[in-house]
């Protein structure tokens, strides 16, 4: 189990002061009128892909602007900019995305430092990047910027991107990977931000499908930005193994994330040919799905099986589809930095076997790894009950206390 020192307990208490403190700021503002909210990333020039594309590195800055920060269209007391960036996609050509870089009001009073926080994105559509639900504040969901403003109130700056890409490409493990690790680059460089390039302190934190971003980052930084160097990486609800969870939750309650993964994948992986592996009925299932947030397809495609959508009798065998999910499975990579994983026993979605199975991996490579099991809840209420220890853990590292390790 993590152990939260004093001084730790004395930070979590002042955030989550800091977190009260904001809301009644919020509840006592008035409502932004909608002419006020930006537009949607479809119609926003900021958000268009550059043409012709510039010849420079991943990370380089491309255009930003300040912004509002926003819970329920009502503006918090943040410091907050969009960052466009060059990235690269699954295959390495560039793309711009854009993160959303976030300061306290007052600076702190020693050297910045920096936390990549992954926000659980899980979309098919630009209407889940939180870049634009962080400008609105219409559709994050709470727990994450509850968890970003003590993040905040702590002294530490905060970037969050939109890693899936201008496609959004939900799962995809490199394009999310390269959108997280540029956006860190990008925000070290972000002059406004104050602070001090790729020697800047950072850390990198999420949970579920953040979780999924946060730990692709970690274990392809050493080869993709070895210029990098990570505090250490908080992740919780980890889908260590994409196909173990598609196995499992086919044509149950969850299903529907399966099949939104599926878009996701196929976006990226165009040898996953939708055009003869889909009938009817799954090609218009995967028009409606790649239009929305989970929030929408966990709903409208609940105990749906995959079978029923498609010419073959099982996706997942495939060639084409397994190669792809070989490719999309964590643990082909040593991480680059100190780990801390925190997992629900019975998590009915972030599965439990197979991040098992990762730490025992990570600690055979002599990974510095630490696993917290928790014992009661499923994968929603975990996302609670781990959330001091994730920030416990981020704190202490980039406050330069060794990492523990429980391997």
């Amino acid at each position: 189990m993590l152990t939260v020192n004093a001084d730790t307990r004395r930070t979590l208490v002042a955030a989550a002061a800091a977190v009260l403190a904001a809301a009644a700021l919020t509840a006592a503002a008035p409502a932004a009128p909608a002419a006020e909210l930006p537009p949607h990333p479809a119609a926003d020039p900021f958000y268009a892909q550059p043409s012709p594309f510039p010849d420079v590195a991943p990370g380089t800055i491309l255009d930003s602007r300040p912004i509002t920060i926003r819970a329920l269209t009502l503006p918090l007391p943040i410091r907050a900019w969009q960052v466009k960036y060059r990235s690269s996609d699954t295959r390495g050509a560039a793309i711009a995305d854009v993160a959303t870089v976030m300061q306290p009001v007052s600076p702190p009073p020693g050297p910045r430092t920096l936390v990549s926080y992954q926000t659980a994105q899980d979309g098919l559509s630009l209407d889940c990047a939180p870049s634009y639900v962080l400008a609105t504040g219409t559709a994050l969901p709470a727990e994450e910027l509850a968890l970003m403003v003590p993040l905040l109130a702590a002294g530490h700056t905060v970037v969050t991107a939109d890693y899936e890409g201008p496609d959004s490409e939900w799962t995809a493990g490199l394009n999310t990977a390269h959108g997280v690790i540029d956006g860190i680059r990008a925000a070290q460089s972000f002059a406004p931000a104050g602070l001090s390039g790729p020697s800047t302190p950072t850390a990198l934190m999420g949970y579920s499908g953040g979780a999924l971003a946060s730990q692709w980052a970690n274990e392809v930084q050493p080869s993709y930005a070895p210029e990098l160097k990570f505090a250490g990486v908080a992740a919780g609800g980890v889908p260590a193994d994409i196909e173990y969870v598609a196995r499992r939750i086919d044509g149950g309650p969850l299903s529907g994330i399966y099949i939104g993964a599926a878009v996701g994948l196929s976006r990226a992986y165009p040898e996953i040919n939708t055009d003869t592996l889909l009938n009817d009925r799954g090609k218009r299932a995967f028009a409606d799905v790649g239009e929305q947030c989970i929030s929408q397809f966990s709903v409208t495609q609940a105990f749906r099986r995959m079978a029923d959508y498609t010419t073959v009798p099982q996706l997942l065998d495939v060639p084409a589809v397994r190669e792809v999910i070989a490719r999309n499975v964590m643990g082909t990579r040593k991480p680059g930095s100190p780990t801390y994983f925190y997992q629900g026993v019975f998590d009915e979605l972030a599965l439990t076997p197979p991040v098992d199975a990762l730490v025992r991996k990570y600690c055979a490579e002599g990974v510095t790894m630490q696993y917290n099991r928790i014992p009661i809840g499923g994968h929603v209420t975990v996302a609670v009950q781990g959330a001091p220890g994730a920030l416990a853990y981020v704190h202490d590292r980039l406050a330069g206390k060794p990492a523990p390790h429980n391997c």
